[in-house]
């Protein structure tokens, strides 16, 4: 509800130019997504970074990904977006034309019913290639609370606490016409609470998606930490967790940001804030350290406060430049990262680069966009890469002129619906 009311304001009124930090994204919703602050000289920035990362022990991991996996010739034909319906006034999933824009399908729920809902939150859509997509559904039941009105009957009393959550994770594929064909329940995917953060192999072998576990109360908080990521073999049903943990007054992780698998689907790779917990409740204080971390072989599971370091902000200069957004490459070898920085004095900035692992290279500038003025702000709401991790998907921009696009030779291609505050997510 809190994530439709404020899809309503934003349709109405747009968002406003802002500096984000780590814990603003956590505010937004359940779960999260929405601009930090980005990178004045990427150069700079990242041979401090890397040189930082290199010293630490980092190495080159999961190099036996097979070339090729999830590449296609060009960008895909189709995209799948989730967007506010003004006229349905609600959030509805849809296949499009990356030429044309045009509505090839309505992407249905295959679970309707009170409390239903597909692709809810930051990345509840994930493509393993151009043509077969997977996305969470989620179903809640909830108890009327006590009425202070005798007799009032119970359809009409308030609803009280949650008292059951369970997502499943549905595939489905789009035809060369992009129509959708059906939708099947992956083996394995019946998950106890709520599951909107997924990512699928390349071979669509596997799916990794992060969970938050119904608390004792009933009631979600959005600063409520996950039980951790279940990595589902999605041919024999198969499933491992890497979870949480608990360590009182530790520093440890709290959330995934961004899911990714190398092209085999041996690592999986994480994008989230380390930070201070209490009890089950996040307590960033707006100092979290965001890191990319490489857990190998996904399927085995474990820890999430181990892996491998391969990316932190904590270690980017000049001091303030920050991680919302990364991916791994399919061989493993480098992570394409949208990194954001707003310096006391000066224009915003927001960039999106590929940044290579565990060398001593130069990262490559992929985009890069200014706000004129420190006020003005930087926006950014999506980022999204293809399973070949060639064609990215970025909603951005500075002040209003807030574009979603796909990036093609440092430019933003516009892509349907145009107009960057409309999409929630976008995955092809």
């Amino acid at each position: 509800m809190e994530r439709q009311l404020r899809d309503l304001m934003i349709a109405e009124a747009g968002d406003p130019p802002h500096r984000v930090t780590v814990e603003a994204v956590r505010r937004r919703a359940i779960r999260r997504r929405a601009a930090q602050a980005g990178a004045a000289s990427l150069a700079v920035i990242l041979a401090v970074g890397l040189g930082v990362a290199v010293s630490a022990g980092i190495l080159r991991f999961g190099t036996s990904a097979a070339r090729g996996a999830g590449e296609h010739a060009g960008p895909p034909r189709y995209y799948v977006t989730q967007y506010f319906d003004p006229k349905a006034r609600k959030l509805v999933m849809a296949v499009r034309a990356r030429a044309s824009g045009r509505v090839t399908a309505v992407v249905g729920d295959p679970m309707p019913g009170p409390g239903s809902s597909c692709g809810q939150g930051t990345a509840g859509l994930a493509a393993a290639d151009d043509q077969t997509f997977f996305m969470t559904c989620s179903v809640w039941r909830s108890a009327p609370a006590p009425s202070r009105r005798p007799g009032l009957p119970r359809q009409f009393r308030r609803p009280g606490k949650i008292t059951s959550i369970q997502s499943r994770i549905y595939r489905f594929h789009v035809t060369s016409a992009g129509r959708i064909t059906g939708y099947s329940l992956v083996k394995g995917s019946t998950l106890s609470g709520w599951a909107d953060n997924i990512a699928a192999s390349a071979d669509g072998s596997e799916v990794a998606a992060e969970v938050i576990a119904l608390p004792r109360s009933g009631r979600m908080a959005t600063n409520q930490v996950p039980e951790g990521i279940f990595v589902i073999n999605t041919g024999t049903g198969s499933r491992s967790l890497w979870h949480t943990g608990y360590v009182p007054g530790a520093n440890q992780y709290v959330d995934a940001m961004d899911i990714s698998f190398t092209g085999n689907g041996r690592d999986l790779v994480v994008l989230g804030p380390r930070c201070r917990r209490a009890g089950a409740l996040v307590n960033c204080n707006g100092h979290a350290d965001m890191q990319v971390r490489a857990y190998s072989p996904a399927e085995a599971g474990g820890s999430l406060q181990g892996g491998q370091v391969l990316l932190q902000d904590s270690a980017l200069k000049p001091r303030g430049t920050s991680l919302s957004n990364a991916f791994i490459s399919p061989d493993g070898s480098a992570v394409t990262a949208v990194l954001t920085d707003c310096p006391p004095h000066g224009a915003c900035t927001l960039t999106v680069a590929r940044i290579p692992v565990g060398a001593a290279q130069q990262p490559r500038v992929l985009y890069r966009v200014h706000s004129g003025t420190r006020f003005q702000g930087i926006f950014e709401r999506l980022f999204s890469s293809d399973p070949s991790g060639r064609y990215l998907i970025l909603d951005a921009g500075a002040g209003s002129g807030r574009v979603n696009g796909w990036i093609d030779h440092g430019r933003l291609v516009p892509l349907a619906p145009a107009n960057g505050n409309i999409p929630e997510y976008e995955a092809w």
